[in-house]
Formats: C-alpha cells, sequence, structure tokens
C-alpha cells in the first residue's frame, strides 16, 4: 500500500537520512576510546593519500575553510599525529606529512570502520551489500559528493583511497 506517493516505510531519503544519522553516531562511538572523531580520520586519511601536499590544498579538497583548517591541523600537530614541514617550493606554505603515530592510529580507525562497516551491513548478503554500494555510490555521485568528503572516509576505505 502506498501512502503519499511514497512505498510503505517512507521515502528512499528519510530512510537514508536516518540510517546515516545512525551509522555516524555508531562510528563517532567506536572512534572515542582513540580519542578520534570522524572528521580526524577523514583529515588522517586526506594526508595519508596526499603525503606533502599543503595544507592549503588539502582544504580545498575536503572544502575545510583555511581558518578551521589551521585550528584542526594545529590539533592534529599537538597531538603528534601530523606533521607540518615548509614546502621547499614555497616558503610561505606548509606540507603536510602523517607521524609514525598518525599512521598507526589511522591504521586502528580504519580497521574500526571495516568493522563498524560489517555491522552496519551484517543483514545482507554479500551480493546485497555489492549492489548497495554501487547503488549508493551512484546517488552519492548525482549529489556531487566525493569519497574523501564522506565524515571519517567512506568505511569501506583502505589505505590506497
Amino acid at each position: 500500500m502506498h501512502h503519499g506517493g511514497y512505498p510503505q516505510g517512507g521515502s528512499a531519503a528519510f530512510l537514508l537520512a536516518q540510517l546515516g544519522f545512525a551509522a555516524a553516531r555508531r562510528f563517532a562511538e567506536r572512534l572515542a576510546p582513540l580519542d578520534l572523531e570522524p572528521r580526524h580520520v577523514g583529515l588522517l586519511r586526506m594526508v595519508a593519500g596526499a603525503e606533502g601536499q599543503s595544507q592549503q590544498a588539502i582544504g580545498e579538497r575536503m572544502r575545510i575553510a583555511p581558518s578551521r583548517m589551521v585550528a584542526f591541523v594545529d590539533d592534529l600537530e599537538q597531538r603528534g599525529l601530523v606533521q607540518r614541514r615548509r614546502n621547499p617550493a614555497d616558503r610561505r606554505a606548509y606540507a603536510l606529512y602523517l607521524t609514525d603515530r598518525g599512521r598507526d592510529l589511522l591504521e586502528t580507525a580504519l580497521a574500526e570502520a571495516a568493522t563498524h562497516d560489517a555491522e552496519v551491513t551484517a543483514p545482507l548478503t554479500e551480493e546485497e551489500r555489492t549492489r548497495l554500494h554501487e547503488l549508493l555510490t551512484k546517488l552519492a555521485g548525482a549529489q556531487d559528493l566525493e569519497r574523501h568528503r564522506f565524515p571519517g572516509g567512506h568505511p569501506r576505505a583502505t589505505r590506497e583511497c
């Protein structure tokens, strides 16, 4: 039976919003013992995939305002996870690198993300998981959402992403 043009159970957008909120909350809870937030994981992933790029370039790719990016990197640098180095080509710019501690913590966080993803998709068969991922990727592309912009990185992310 349909209600207001929607299948019983409501609209796909509403269900996606509910699932997204619940999954994001649970992921944040998983990261709390590591003293990380999803946004930290996102930035660590971005730096790992683009080591030596400028703080400004990484901030632009993540669509983080320059003033917020400075504070964000300050926080991670003070915690010994990220290192700023002067860019030899442009002495005014800082290149970002992960420290060994940052790399280890990112690896642990990505393992937590993989476990989280497996738990969220546990009711599905492997074929259904693959199809769901394809469909969500298609929807994200239509909304101009890039993989690296998902908070904390996409849960299926690997170090190569």
